[in-house]
Order: C-alpha cells, then structure tokens, then sequence
C-alpha cells in the first residue's frame, strides 16, 4: 500500500478561465505548481467548464470560477477551490493561495489519517498473528505457518526457517525445515547444516544481528558470510533483496532465523525472470524491518511453546510406556498385552471413524479423542498394582506354596508306607515267620499303597490346570478329601487341607471366587489411581474409559455393572480387543493361542448374548488383524 503523498500539486482548471484568475493561476504556475489544462471546455461556456472540474483526474486540485447568478449548485460540482467571476487580482490572488494553503493542510491531514489507518491495520494483523502462533501446537503446521503469516505481511515471494537444534553429538546444529516460494515450484526438504557464521542465517543465529541487503548478490566486501547461489541456479531463480532475522524467545534465546526473500511491489507478480525481478522488487525499509523482529519474535515464542508441548508429550509418552512395563513386570505371563490393546483399539477406532454406515454415524473421533483413548487403553490395567503378586500371576489353581506342601505330603506318605512295609519284614524275620509268600504279600500291599498314592497325586495335579473340571475328577477330589497323612510328629492330619480342596474344586479356570474379585478388583483400583492424575482437559475422561472396559452391555460386568447407554464407546471398542488379546495371545504359559478365527467366533457369540457390541465386534472382524499383530495365529 503506497501512502505517499505527491510532493508537486496540480492544478485542472478549463481553458475559459476569466483573464483575472488567468494571470492569478499563472503566478501559481510560476510558484512550482503543476497545470494540466482542459482544452476540450475552452470557449464552450461556464456550464461545460464545471462538469470538466467533475471529472478531473483523481488527487488533482480542481479549480472553478462561478458566477452566482447563473443558478447552478455549485457545491455538487466536485471543485475544490471556487473563486467568484471577475474578482479583482489582488483580492483573487490572495483568495486563491488562501485556498490553497487551507486544501493542502487538507490533502496532508487525509494522508497522516491514511498512514495512521494503515499503521493500525498492520499492528492489529500482528497481533491476529500472534494469536494464530500461539494457538497451533502441531510442530510441523506451525513452521508452515509462521512462513505463509510473514510473506503475507511482508509481501515476500518467498521465505525460509531455519531452527537450531542438538545434533547427534551434542552439539549444536543449524537445521534448514522449510521454503516457500510463490514464483517457483521446489520441493522443501529438511537439511542439517553446520552452525557458524559462513552463512547468512548462520551468521544471524550466532551474532542476533538482522541482516538486511538491497540485493544479496553484491554483499559488502569483507563480511565474513556468502549468499549460496547453487539453489537459485537449480531453481531458475533469482534473489535479491533479502532480510534475515533471529527468532528470539522470551527471554532472549534464539532458536532459529527467519529468511525474508524478494520484497514484491504487487503480492500477485510471478518473479519468473531476473528482469521482472529487478523491475518488480523492493528493499525492507526501517519500519517494516521493526514490525517483522516483532513478527519473528513472536515466532520464536510460539515455537518455544510448541517444543515445550512436544517435550511434554514425549514425557509423558515415555512415564506411560513406563508405567506399563513396570505392571507387566509384575505379570510377565501378561507382557505386551496393554500395547496390543492400545494398538487394535486405535485401529478400531479409526476405521468406525470412516466408516459411513448408519450403525457408526455417531462414532467420530477428533485427534485429541484418540490419543486420549490410546492412553486410556495403554492404562487400563493400571490398578493391577494394587492387586496381591501371587493373586496377579496365578497360573494354576493351587499357589506353588500349595502345591510344593501336597507334594512333600504325598513324597512323606510314601516314605512311611515303605518304613511301615520294611518294619514288617524285620520283624516277621526277627520272629522267623518271614518266607516267600509272605513277603510277596507284603510287598503286593506296599505296592498298592504306593499306587493309591500317586493316583491322588495325579488326580491333583490334573485338577490343578486351570481347564474345566470334569465331574469324575471333581470325585476324586472329593475321596482324597478324607485322606490323611502322618506328619513328622506322627500327627495325622488331612492329605488336602480345605483352602487346597476349595481351589482344587474351581470349575473353571485358576482362580477361587475371592481371587477372582481380587482380580477384578483391579478396574477399580485403576479408576481411582488414574483419578489422583491432573489431566489436561483433553485427558480428563481417561479414567472413565479405562475403568470401564470390563463392563457389560446387559449390565453383568464390573466394577459399576453399567448397561450399554452408560459405557464411553472407547471403553466398547477396547471390551473387544481385550477380550481377543487375551485368547490370542502366545504368551499366556496356561493356555495355546486361539486362532484368529476362533477368536472372532467367541467375540460374535458375545455380541449375541448382548455382552459386547455387535456392530464393533463386526468391524473388528473386517480389520487387517494379521497385519496390525503379525505374530497371530492365523489357523
């Protein structure tokens, strides 16, 4: 926007001026003023001359005699100055440059306000500017941003950002991210560059000067930096005024250069030869150069707090990540399960969010809604923490403590069964009554004692998988219950003690029903350790989705038995790749991975007898699951 006011007035006045203001307007003339006559009015008459005085060109000072008997309305003629027909000169002369002096304080009045208007203007673009920064928090936008904001204002064909970040071996380095050019097509990738002061944005980073230069071409002599020709020469393209400027933070760091390329006349001229841009461009004046430090400051700022967030997720990505091994640590049998879950219920997640069914209308996830169900998902068996070790990795029915006592019991047994049968052969021998039938008998009876033994020994250990229990095995537990063994004191006491009978009895899997509520317990010690976390408002729903993917359609589930219309859909969606992972998985010593297949039939006869949802568990079932979890039993 040119503001300037022209420094020469011009006077348009028609040929048919009275010879008084004739002679008044040629002292003007004489005074350095400017004249551009209307030969077209001349000798036509006053009536022609005042529409002439209309249509004079633009910032031109409009002069017009009128007589005020001919019963036109002046005032809507456009003149800006009118003198009266036949004025004596003195008189005229005087009036006229009164006039003129009162119309050029007019002319200086309307360009101040101009150049006040346009100031204003441009200090509330860089305050919409700022706001617009500040308000992006993805890293890779905002560089985009920052660019296409600052050559919008500057009127630039193009610009560049440079950052300095740490390089592989702790130093630091000056890291090219991004150009932008209206007048040629390039494709912009990252580069990493040495940091000193060779180069223009080198230079700026390490000395926070600004660099400013007419033409980059014909830097002065002695400088100590070059301009790098070989991308204009690659690109057909030619720089020329250039304006190079150190991002600063709050507090003075800079982290990175602003590269100002080619200040244009028009915003819509191509730069497409070196002509044109000799032709077409300007330098970075004074007041610009102020308004765009304040520009770049405000890019340094935003780019500060960007990083700052990025620094924050990645810590709080890696306390999440953390958290969940340490959980898997104390259940090995269990290790990678919270990530697979994370992993298919993103997958899920984002395919009913472009799916445009009318079952899945309603799903639809922004960015922030997905990461916070992926972490909702990463953390959904936080509580185990609170959950007993032993409890938490029960593989069998009966504790290893358990099971190592039956053993010593049953091992004890049997050594007395043979002292008990060795006893009689000393004494039977001792009394000379030992012979061949007898000891056969006794060592027949040794022998079945021995194998009654080892058949409760079986029948425990069988009753011990944490399969389903059959009714025959449920008897013999039910026989061994009334055994009893001699302990070192010569004690009887039973072979299985009660707490071993009620595991042992468990119809399914390896957890008696206190155990099981322990376990489930977990879902409410994860609500209410992840409810101790500040949540950003973004993340605030985490422990809601979390505590609630155990949870039923019908209302059967735990730990609030909610029905359908209460359950977060994240919560449904990680319901399914729960219950998968866990019959898929290879990792459970307890149990072979189920195939694929038989997986999905299980999930779908839930979803029949209204425990999941129906219409996840169908999407699920169209997922690439081979390709999200390449390690799956397939057959």
């Amino acid at each position: 926007m040119d503001t300037r006011m022209s420094t020469v007035p011009s006077l348009f006045f028609p040929e048919s001026l009275s010879q008084e203001a004739a002679h008044v307007v040629q002292a003007l003339l004489d005074g350095g003023y400017m004249a551009v006559a209307d030969s077209a009015t001349a000798d036509i008459g006053l009536y022609s001359s005042a529409l002439a005085c209309q249509q004079a060109p633009q910032g031109q000072i409009r002069l017009l005699e009128y007589d005020q008997h001919s019963g036109l309305d002046y005032s809507t003629l456009g003149a800006d100055i009118l003198l009266p027909v036949s004025l004596p000169v003195p008189f005229l002369n005087n009036a006229l440059k009164q006039a003129l002096r009162l119309y050029q304080q007019q002319q200086q009045s309307q360009y101040l306000s101009r150049q006040l208007a346009h100031q204003e203007n441009q200090f509330e673009r860089l305050m919409d500017i700022g706001l617009a920064l500040s308000a992006e928090q993805d890293h890779a936008r905002l560089l985009v941003r920052i660019l296409q904001e600052a050559r919008r204002f500057a009127n630039c064909d193009a610009a560049s950002i440079f950052l300095i970040e740490p390089g592989d071996n702790g130093e630091r380095q000056l890291v090219f991210k991004l150009s932008q050019n209206d007048s040629v097509e390039f494709h912009s990738e990252e580069q990493h560059f040495t940091l000193d002061s060779s180069s223009l944005a080198g230079f700026a980073a390490l000395s926070g000067e600004i660099l400013n230069f007419d033409d980059v071409y014909h830097l002065p002599a002695g400088s100590g930096f070059a301009f790098n020709k070989a991308y204009d020469q690659q690109l057909g393209y030619r720089t020329r005024s250039m304006l190079v400027i150190p991002m600063r933070t709050h507090d003075g760091k800079i982290v990175g250069v602003i590269q100002f390329i080619n200040r244009k006349r028009s915003p819509q001229v191509q730069l497409s030869s070196p002509e044109i841009v000799e032709r077409e461009t300007l330098p970075f004046d004074e007041r610009l150069v102020t308004l765009l430090e304040t520009m770049a400051s405000q890019a340094g700022i935003a780019i500060e707090n960007n990083l700052l967030i990025e620094r924050i997720n990645t810590l709080f990505e890696g306390f999440v990540s953390a958290s969940v091994h340490a959980i898997e640590q104390r259940d090995p049998t269990t290790s990678g399960h919270s990530f697979r879950v994370a992993e298919l219920t993103i997958a899920l997640a984002e395919a009913a969010h472009s799916e445009t069914g009318r079952e899945y209308q309603a799903i639809r996830f922004r960015s922030e809604e997905l990461r916070e169900l992926r972490y909702a998902a990463l953390l959904h068996d936080f509580g185990k923490v609170g959950v007993r070790e032993h409890v938490l990795v029960k593989a069998k029915k009966l504790s290893p403590e358990a099971w190592v006592r039956f053993h010593y019991r049953i091992a004890l047994q049997k050594e007395r069964v043979r002292n008990h049968f060795l006893q009689q052969k000393l004494t039977a021998a001792r009394e000379r009554r030992l012979n061949t039938e007898y000891e056969q008998q006794l060592q027949q009876a040794e022998e079945q004692a021995l194998q009654k033994l080892d058949a409760m020994q079986q029948a425990v250990e069988l009753a011990n998988e944490p399969s389903i229990l059959d009714e025959g095995t449920f008897g013999h537990l039910q026989l061994l219950r009334g055994e009893v063994y001699a302990d070192i004191d010569g004690c009887e006491r039973p072979l299985l003690e009660d707490q071993d009978f009620l595991a042992l009895a468990v119809r399914r899997g390896s957890l008696t029903e206190e155990e099981r509520r322990e376990i489930e317990s977990h879902v409410s010690h994860t609500i209410r350790f992840l409810a101790t976390i500040p949540w950003t408002p973004e993340l605030e729903r985490i422990p809601q989705i979390a505590g609630a993917h155990h949870e039923k359609l019908d209302g059967t589930g735990y730990p609030h038995g909610l029905i359908s219309a209460d359950i977060p859909v994240g919560a449904k969606m990680m319901a399914v790749c729960d219950i998968f992972d866990a019959l898929t998985a290879s990792d459970r010593p307890y149990k072979a991975a189920m195939p694929v297949g038989r997986a999905l039939d299980i999930l779908h006869a839930d979803a029949g007898n209204h425990k999941i949802d129906a219409s996840l568990v169908r999407l699920f079932s169209r997922l690439p699951l081979l390709q999200i979890l390449p390690g799956l039993k397939s057959i």
